[in-house]
């Protein structure tokens, strides 16, 4: 849309309503005459102004922070990938700091590039980078195809996010997988995608980087998604996007394939809280499972890797 300057507006309705005050008392009114332009004196030119880069303008845009600060008093620890590899980060978007706990938060994937230490440089698609501490990394991606196989448990990007995933197929350095945490309504063709090894991550057991673990906030079960180890704390993003710490033997891992059966007592997640439950019916990676809190009529439907077999030990 144009952005009219409120003097242009302003004049034309001055101009306008003199008209028809004229009109009314029977004058004419003569044309309005445009004001004329004065040529602006050499000593008064104004010089244009100098191009600005699609870098420079990015890095102006982008605050520099310091990367070892953080809002939930962790130590400054490194990672484990190494430059050149593919990453899932932390991010609230723009703003690259890491010091606001109420923040909404986001784990998408970027190419690293050097590594000093506990600071991690990140690579951006328009050329610039930025740095950040270790903790907020997750390492990603495999040297080859061949390192899965189906029926694996995966993290997989998808529109750039993490997102998990079960392996269909693995053919030559194509590896198809099935994503499990997409919405259940969509169709099945949608769920399914090609991806090459860079953008899939083979998942461990028990409590590791990507995995659902169960944790207790304010004594209540919810689910939450493990970034990184720090000390005995693990740091973690919860249902909401926002981030917390729990106390690493306050969690309990989710199992990525458990031996589920109908009958089966169990604890499944439901807008970010577990509750417990029965197995109805268990068809590929779909798990539905009968809330006994009368929270929904109707079985709520998840994926392995996040319907946990116990609740975590009370604080």
């Amino acid at each position: 849309m144009a952005n009219h300057s409120i003097f242009n507006v302003r004049g034309s309705w001055m101009v306008a309503a003199t008209v028809v005050m004229a009109a009314a008392c029977g004058k004419k009114t003569p044309p309005a005459e445009a004001p004329k332009a004065e040529a602006a004196k050499p000593e008064e030119a104004v010089a244009a102004p100098a191009p600005v880069t699609a870098v420079a303008a990015a890095a102006e845009a982008t605050p520099v922070v310091d990367p070892l600060k953080n809002g939930w008093n962790l130590a400054p620890h490194g990672t484990a990938a190494k430059e050149g590899d593919r990453i899932f980060l932390l991010t609230q978007g723009k703003d690259r700091s890491h010091t606001n706990p109420a923040a909404i938060y986001q784990l998408f994937s970027h190419d690293l590039g050097e590594v000093k230490g506990d600071i991690a440089t990140i690579k951006e698609l328009d050329g610039t980078s930025f740095d950040v501490g270790g903790q907020y990394i997750i390492a990603a991606g495999l040297k080859a195809a061949s390192d899965v196989k189906a029926g694996d448990m995966v993290l997989a990007e998808w529109a750039s996010s993490l997102k998990h995933a079960m392996v269909q197929k693995v053919d030559g350095d194509k590896i198809t997988v099935r994503y499990t945490d997409l919405p259940d309504s969509w169709s099945e063709d949608k769920l399914v995608a090609v991806k090459t090894p860079r953008e899939v991550t083979k998942q461990k057991e028990g409590l590791s980087p990507g995995n659902f673990a169960v944790a207790r906030d304010d004594g209540r079960p919810v689910i939450v998604l493990l970034v990184s180890e720090n000390g005995d704390k693990w740091l973690v993003r919860k249902f909401s996007g926002r981030v917390a710490t729990f106390p690493k033997d306050e969690l309990a891992a989710i199992p990525l394939k458990p031996a589920l059966k109908a009958g089966q007592q169990v604890v499944v997640p439901y807008v970010g809280m577990m509750y417990q439950g029965k197995v109805k019916k268990v068809s590929g990676t779909r798990v539905e499972v009968a809330i006994d809190q009368g929270v929904s009529k109707e079985p709520i439907i998840s994926s392995l890797g996040q319907v946990a077999l116990a609740l975590p030990p009370p604080k």
